[in-house]
This record gives structure tokens, sequence and C-alpha cells, in this order.
């Protein structure tokens, strides 16, 4: 069984954007989880995570986001979500992640949060 899901990085400064592109499930939410932690071990602990391209969103990759929140915040860091279709930010806002993480709508919003 395959997934259509990719990963695109780039940096802003000392901020790594991670861009989300297809279906984030249960197969392929240890790779976002995975690709985090490594970052965190080379001490980045400012992300936004670009969700313009998602098109699905499973709990455990939701559940997987909040963990690695937990960690780099204990680090000085945070996680910041961007362009949240409805669909998705419907489950975040339902299940109370509207809460926990800062959600933007441009990734210009999300950098300047960071200063």
């Amino acid at each position: 069984m395959t997934t259509n899901f990719e990963m695109i990085e780039k940096n802003i400064g000392d901020i790594k954007v991670i861009k989300v592109n297809g279906e984030l499930d249960a197969l392929v939410a240890p790779k976002l989880k995975d690709r985090i932690s490594k970052l965190v071990e080379m001490d980045v602990t400012k992300f936004i995570i670009d969700f313009e391209e998602l098109v699905h969103i499973n709990s455990l990759a939701m559940g997987i986001l909040r963990g690695k929140l937990r960690v780099v915040k204990e680090m000085g860091g945070d996680i910041k979500l961007i362009n949240l279709n409805e669909h998705i930010k419907t489950i975040f806002e339902m299940i109370g992640l509207d809460e926990i993480f800062e959600i933007y709508s441009s990734e210009e919003e999300a950098v300047a949060s960071f200063k």
C-alpha cells in the first residue's frame, strides 16, 4: 500500500519550514516525527509546518505533532502551523489543537511571530 506523501524543507533564518504534501496518515506520520526529532538533535527548535497541500491527517499524526510541540517548547522553541484548509482546520478545532498550536494563514505571519 502506498501513500501520497512528501515533505519539502527550507530555511528562513533559524526557522525550519516543512511543507507537507498529500496524506499524513499512520503509514507516513512516523517519517515526520523522525525528521523533526533529527532536526531537534541538531538544535533546530523553531518550526513552521505548512499544510497548504495537505489533504488528510489522522489522529496518530496529530498526536505526533502534539508530542513534538511539547519537546520543542521545553527547549525554548515552537511549532507553528500555516495554510490549513477548512477541513483540516475544523478537525483541529474539534479536538482542541487550535488552542495548543499557533495557526497562521501565511508564512510571513508565522515567521514574524517568532521575533
